[in-house]
């Protein structure tokens, strides 16, 4: 049986920090939210309309800020730097037939296509939220993925950055390696923690 390795996109396979600082200062200067970036950010994990229910802003200007938010991260991909080693990896990784990988994010999908192909990744699967449906920590979208990989959660395992991810995968049922060169801290000495994308073979 194959095992099924799935990746988080931000924090995991690209540092996109300023890429959203820049998208979320546009957001609060256009609709005046002041609403520091650092709020936003502890958020991180969750889909975008989540994480505007958090910050308890308007659902009217859900909408807006959705759109004001995609066009400023598109406008500066250039923000956007990949983890050393990734490429590497996760060409490492596919190599092996033992192993099939995917991309679940929090990021729509539009976004998270250009980005893959930008940095000339490819994956087998890519999830991402999906209208109507929960996104992260919900663990819908990780069940989604089963169904189209047609692998066993026994055989998965989850990388991420943050508390979201881990309780994300503690919902899913599913092994957890915690990177911490993301942007989330996670103190749990129990965890599985790698410091740099290379060290994920000692728990594959």
């Amino acid at each position: 049986m194959k095992k099924l390795i799935i990746f988080d996109l931000d924090g995991v396979i690209i540092d996109s920090k300023e890429n959203m600082r820049v998208s979320w200062n546009a957001v609060n200067k256009s609709l005046n939210l002041k609403i520091s970036f650092k709020k936003y950010f502890d958020k991180i994990g969750m889909p975008f309309e989540d994480i505007l229910k958090k910050l308890r802003i308007n659902r009217m200007f859900f909408k807006k800020a959705k759109k004001i938010f995609r066009e400023n991260s598109i406008k500066n991909f250039n923000l956007i730097k990949i983890y050393p080693e990734t490429h590497e990896i996760i060409s490492k990784l596919k190599k092996n037939p033992a192993y099939k990988l995917a991309v679940l994010t929090s990021k729509e999908k539009t976004r998270t296509i250009k980005i893959l192909k930008r940095f000339n990744l490819k994956f087998h699967h890519v999830q991402c939220p999906i209208k109507g449906k929960k996104g992260k920590p919900d663990p819908y979208l990780l069940n989604n993925l089963l169904r189209k990989s047609k692998v066993k959660k026994s055989n998965c395992c989850y990388l991420g950055d943050t508390s979201i991810d881990l309780r994300f995968s503690k919902n899913s049922k599913i092994n957890f390696i915690f990177c911490n060169y993301g942007y989330g801290k996670i103190k749990n000495k129990n965890i599985k923690t790698i410091k740099k994308l290379s060290q994920i073979f000692k728990f594959i």
